[in-house]
């Protein structure tokens, strides 16, 4: 049987593995589109030298609402709205610009500047806050506690070079819809759950409560430390390439004036089956077997497993990865307002939507379907200001944390079923 218990702690591992690092099906493969320089796997075909793409695949791009099901000719409803289509006969290629370039700058270009100008500051803070839905819908969901909405308030300060970065995050709960005893919700002070992170070049420093002690992990046992560095770390150049890595599709929305500023909007969509081929392949370079005992608090049991059990563990979690990954349909878009003067970017705006599902081959009780939103809006501000990190020199390994954890629980008195009553 596969147990509630198990499966939601599978799943987070296999969520954690994702973070830290829509199929769609072209209905005649002979014909591909490139927009704004971006190759986009989309829905069309052509029919008597009249290019047609699905309703669905035009509503994913970025500052289009589309309230229509179906398809629609390309080349009308681009040129209808200012945009510029060409056909290439030789390799059966329709290109579209649209709200590709403003003034001097095309969309791509001025996101490149902007990071370039950023790298050149070195520093900067962020504040924001996001709220995010969760739910997973099965029949083993009655074993699973229901996951409330949250807001998520962030502060945070960034250097590039040498990586450092301090984030404090507070995630407020509503603890009148969750189950918690008198004593879980004295762990939440005004329903709040205050979590801190430092991470550095070689090592990540994480603080939870109820324990007033930072935990450091080594990133160099979780074979993070090279992506991590090539992911943040990035030149002007690279930037471009990562975003054309990731299926990332850049046009300029509405100018925006804030506080008497004013700002160049740029929207950006990420493709779902670009990013997934990406995080795939990141994959294959973690450490899993590090990862799961790392990052998840050991049983008595767990610690007994032979190789050849731990091996069955990691086999049981790449499956469940890939599952996840097969079935990803993921929608992610970001605006980023840059600021006309100093072309750095001061707002971004978030807004992601995932869903997966697990089959019976992960599930034997029946499918599983997971899902979760989140919405954001952060600001960046203090470019080029010197960076502070909290002191961690006193930090306990994971390994530390695990024993005094189990000692705590071994401390804790036992309620006997009159009082548990």
């Amino acid at each position: 049987m596969f147990h509630g218990k198990r499966m939601a702690r599978l799943m987070l591992i296999s969520l954690l593995t994702i973070l830290l690092i829509v199929p769609t099906a072209f209905a005649n493969d002979q014909v591909s589109l490139v927009f704004n320089g971006q190759e986009l796997k989309a829905d069309l075909y052509v029919e008597n030298g009249v290019s047609y793409i699905s309703a669905a695949s035009l509503a994913k791009l970025p500052g289009i609402n589309l309230d229509q099901e179906g398809y629609v000719a390309l080349r009308s409803f681009f040129e209808n709205k200012g945009g510029k289509v060409d056909w290439n006969g030789d390799n059966n290629q329709i290109t579209v610009s649209w709200r590709e370039k403003q003034g001097e700058w095309t969309a791509d270009e001025l996101i490149v500047e902007s990071t370039a100008k950023m790298q050149e500051l070195n520093t900067y803070k962020m504040k924001g806050e996001a709220t995010m839905k969760m739910n997973i819908a099965g029949p083993t969901t009655g074993e699973v506690p229901e996951i409330p909405d949250t807001t998520i308030y962030q502060e945070a300060v960034y250097q590039q070079k040498p990586l450092a970065m301090y984030m404090l995050q507070t995630v407020k709960l509503p603890l009148e819809d969750m189950e918690l005893t008198e004593d879980e919700q004295a762990l939440f002070e005004q329903g709040n759950m205050v979590t801190e992170m430092v991470l550095t070049e070689n090592a990540i420093y994480q603080k939870t409560p109820p324990f007033d002690k930072w935990i450091v992990q080594d990133l160099a046992e979780l074979g993070m430390t090279e992506k991590l560095s090539n992911m943040l770390q990035t030149t002007p150049q690279q930037s471009l390439e990562m975003m054309r890595e990731f299926g990332m599709i850049n046009v300029f929305g509405e100018d925006a004036v804030i506080d008497g500023k004013e700002y160049y909007t740029v929207k950006t969509y990420v493709d779902g089956e670009t990013f997934k081929k990406v995080i795939d392949d990141m994959l294959g370079e973690f450490d899993l077997v590090n990862l799961i005992s790392t990052t998840q608090e050991l049983t008595e049991t767990d610690k007994q497993l032979t190789e050849e059990e731990m091996a069955q563990v990691v086999e049981e979690t790449q499956k469940l990865v890939k599952q996840m990954l097969a079935n990803l349909d993921l929608n992610y878009y970001i605006d980023s307002l840059i600021n006309k003067d100093t072309l750095l970017t001061e707002y971004m705006r978030i807004d992601l939507n995932m869903n997966f599902g697990l089959d019976e081959t992960i599930v034997p009780e029946g499918p599983v379907n997971f899902g979760m939103i989140m919405k954001g809006e952060y600001q960046l501000f203090d470019f080029g200001t010197v960076v502070k990190l909290p002191d961690v020199s006193n930090a306990i390994t994971q390994e530390e944390f695990l024993a005094e954890m189990k000692q705590m629980m071994e401390e804790m008195p036992v309620e006997t079923t009159e009082q548990a009553e």
